[in-house]
């Protein structure tokens, strides 16, 4: 399993592009984390159609994840290439995972554009996001703790299993970390983990890292009011078996004058067209 970064930066970034990953599967399958604004873009400098994409998972709705999501819907749904017939004659729908808070939100964002069709009974509104999406359901769920939604909701699609973990980004708003499932050659299931946005939880960090090959935590160098990301210090405060596995991304265009201190507390910097092996937690390209 690998992990492909489109665009590495956060959410108003012009250097370094706005949130768009790929996991591949060993299948070949290529499943999308968040779907910025810039995805189209990204994906078509780097050699890809959403024809090429399996799925979708979205941590959360905000513009700089789920921007792009228009777009691959309506490519999908109305457009044929090659082989690959558009979903509204036949062809596969793109599957979905989101956690079910989420993905109420993500409704709510598209709704507005996507629920135009026509049901050939007089409403012309008869959208719904299953008209685009073959939306995958969780096959188990944690208790709410903080919220009334669920803590944490199981997927698997295939050969991606993944739980979509609640974590703490704007207050009271659903979002999502991701823990990746990836069993390594000797059969134990191990993760990579994916933080969405989300303020740094060092608990849940560490009560991970055993199990994790790779922590992929987006990354501010600002602590302003009401902090809605991880904070550089708070990450550097990090044990350092933690910092070592983690690599930061989500970060702001002044990354340069912060490098030095990065890499010297041992993290790595998530850059666009990076690969990272996701068993391993190696950069590999």
């Amino acid at each position: 399993m690998t992990l492909r970064l489109f665009g590495a930066g956060g959410a108003f970034s012009r250097r370094y592009g706005t949130t768009c990953s790929m996991v591949t599967l060993r299948s070949g399958q290529r499943w999308l984390i968040d779907c910025g604004r810039q995805a189209p873009d990204q994906l078509h400098s780097a050699g890809f159609a959403w024809h090429d994409i399996t799925g979708q998972i979205v941590t959360h709705v905000h513009g700089d994840h789920v921007y792009g999501l228009e777009d691959f819907a309506f490519i999908r749904f109305y457009e044929t290439r090659g082989p690959d017939l558009a979903s509204s004659l036949g062809g596969a729908l793109p599957r979905l995972i989101a956690h079910s808070a989420v993905r109420a939100e993500v409704w709510e964002t598209l709704a507005p554009s996507l629920r135009y069709l026509n049901d050939g009974k007089g409403n012309c509104q008869a959208g719904t996001l299953a008209h685009y999406f073959d939306l995958i359901e969780p096959v188990a769920a944690e208790p709410p703790r903080s919220n009334t939604w669920h803590h944490a909701e199981h997927f698997v699609s295939d050969g991606l299993a993944l739980v979509a973990r609640e974590t703490l980004h704007v207050p009271g708003k659903p979002s999502c970390s991701l823990e990746f499932v990836v069993d390594d050659d000797r059969g134990i299931q191990r993760i990579a983990w994916w933080s969405g946005d989300c303020t740094v939880d060092p608990e849940l960090l560490i009560g991970l890292e055993p199990r994790t090959s790779i922590f992929f935590h987006d990354c501010t160098f600002v602590d302003y009011p009401g902090q809605v990301h991880g904070f550089f210090e708070r990450l550097e405060a990090l044990p350092e078996r933690v910092r070592h596995k983690m690599v930061l991304m989500h970060h702001e265009d002044n990354l340069d004058q912060n490098r030095t201190r990065v890499e010297a507390a041992g993290f790595r910097v998530a850059m666009p067209g990076q690969i990272y092996d996701l068993v391993s937690g190696q950069r590999i390209a």
